[in-house]
């Protein structure tokens, strides 16, 4: 006589425990740091816009939300109209498809004050869930309630947010911690924004906390850690990146491909990036690869926030060239995964003037921040022009070097500026060193260019 194994029926998460649970939950207070959210939240109200913050994984989008909370709570808003949720609970394995509307409906059940009065809504990796866009705009539209979410995939870049919302949110990038922000965490004490004249032992300090910096970079986890243990961490951040945010897309099988391009992504960083190089060196180590694939994985890559690609500066449709620059997301990144032969300060210096550009330029145009290939014959470079340049209206170029001693160097630098100042009228021109601070004539109308060190220009903003 056969016999059948009767099935078994999924369990079905605990709601009340865990939302009663995330009701008490008392929230850390992190370590401040600038604001992404520049205005601040509005009250909670039907058709408030969704904000959404973005940013590779382990970046301090989590902490971002218990500053909000924290601002919340010092503003006197009630604990109860304040609700907070991680999605990346186990315990809500395997997750329903409704997952998010009945952690919310459980939480009306246990506070229907917060319904009416108007609620707070953060939640954490609602990439977790399914149908998670859907939910966030109907819940926008129509509760009285003043929503932020989290995540930390492709799923969540902003091609995703703008195909799924249509303009019914606003996504914000949270990167790595800022040269001010790292000083913060380590108890440097750093100048005033505006300050311009520094004694002999600030600026030897600053000096030492800047090359510290682009060892350490700005992942937060990391900060408290010795050295061997954050360059393992932050090689476990970028496998991590490609396990989860590349092979989710792409599958499994191609993991040790996506793994060999994001360290030639980061590895290469400031520099330009040609996909059919990248193909053909990927094809000479065994690698079934061709165009269309290596793109697609780089497409992935910087969705997922590891790196960024940088235009070229043109006012017309077509650019002159079409190999962009590539950018790491974090100059102690690059310094944990490259080799020893491979390490370049004056590459992770440049990294960290163009992800400070990007901090300050947020909510600007996408090409906002582009490089310049001059039309002469040398076709000399200028690393940054910054400025609306569909507009025609840019209004700053700059040049990275980490030693401008050499006059080789000083001339191949200053030559770049000159023509770029003398190509856009009212221009100005800097350059970023690591120590070095000048004011050079430029012939330019009485203009001159700037020569300062890293440390100072990053914390002019």
């Amino acid at each position: 006589m056969s016999t059948t194994t009767p099935a078994t029926s999924l369990a079905t998460p605990d709601y009340p425990t865990l939302v009663r649970e995330m009701r008490e939950y008392q929230f850390p207070m992190p370590i401040r740091r600038k604001p992404v959210i520049a205005d601040g939240l509005p009250k909670p109200a039907m058709f408030n816009l969704v904000h959404i913050l973005v940013g590779m994984r382990r970046s301090g989008k989590t902490f971002h939300l218990f500053q909000l909370i924290q601002d919340l709570l010092k503003a006197g808003t009630p604990r109860e109209n304040i609700f907070y949720f991680n999605f990346s609970d186990e315990r809500l394995q395997p997750m329903p498809d409704d997952v998010l509307q009945q952690v919310l409906d459980e939480f009306w059940r246990q506070v229907p004050a917060a319904r009416k009065q108007g609620a707070y809504v953060f939640f954490d990796e609602i990439q977790e869930a399914n149908h998670w866009q859907g939910f966030c705009q109907r819940i926008a539209e129509h509760e009285n309630v003043t929503m932020v979410v989290t995540g930390s995939s492709s799923k969540l870049s902003s091609q995703e947010i703008a195909t799924n919302f249509r303009g019914r949110s606003y996504s914000h990038e949270v990167l790595p911690l800022s040269f001010r922000e790292y000083c913060k965490f380590h108890d440097i004490e750093t100048p005033e924004v505006g300050a311009d004249s520094f004694s002999p032992q600030t600026a030897t300090a600053m000096e030492s906390a800047f090359d510290r910096y682009l060892i350490d970079g700005g992942f937060p986890g990391i900060q408290s850690m010795p050295a061997e243990a954050k360059t393992d961490m932050l090689q476990s951040y970028m496998r991590d990146v490609v396990a989860r945010d590349v092979a989710e897309r792409m599958g499994n099988s191609d993991i040790a491909a996506a793994n060999q391009i994001a360290l030639f992504a980061l590895r290469n960083t400031a520099c330009e990036l040609s996909v059919n190089n990248l193909a053909a060196q990927l094809d000479q180590l065994g690698y079934r690869m061709y165009w269309t694939k290596a793109r697609g994985i780089l497409d992935l890559l910087e969705q997922a926030f590891l790196c960024f690609e940088v235009g070229e500066y043109t006012t017309t449709l077509k650019p002159k060239s079409t190999t962009p620059k590539i950018y790491a997301v974090d100059p102690g990144l690059v310094y944990a995964v490259s080799r020893a032969n491979q390490q370049d300060i004056g590459k992770r210096l440049e990294t960290a003037v163009y992800l400070e550009l990007r901090r300050r330029q947020s909510g600007r145009r996408t090409d906002f921040i582009t490089s310049l290939t001059l039309p002469d014959v040398q076709g000399e470079k200028v690393d940054f022009v910054v400025g609306d340049a569909l507009g025609a209206e840019p209004y700053q170029a700059i040049q990275v070097t980490a030693n401008m001693s050499n006059e080789k160097t000083k001339m191949r630098e200053t030559r770049s500026l000159n023509a770029a100042m003398k190509r856009m009228k009212n221009i100005k021109g800097t350059i970023i060193t690591l120590r070095q601070k000048d004011s050079l004539a430029s012939n330019l109308d009485g203009r001159n260019i700037e020569v300062i060190p890293a440390w100072q220009w990053a914390l002019q903003d």
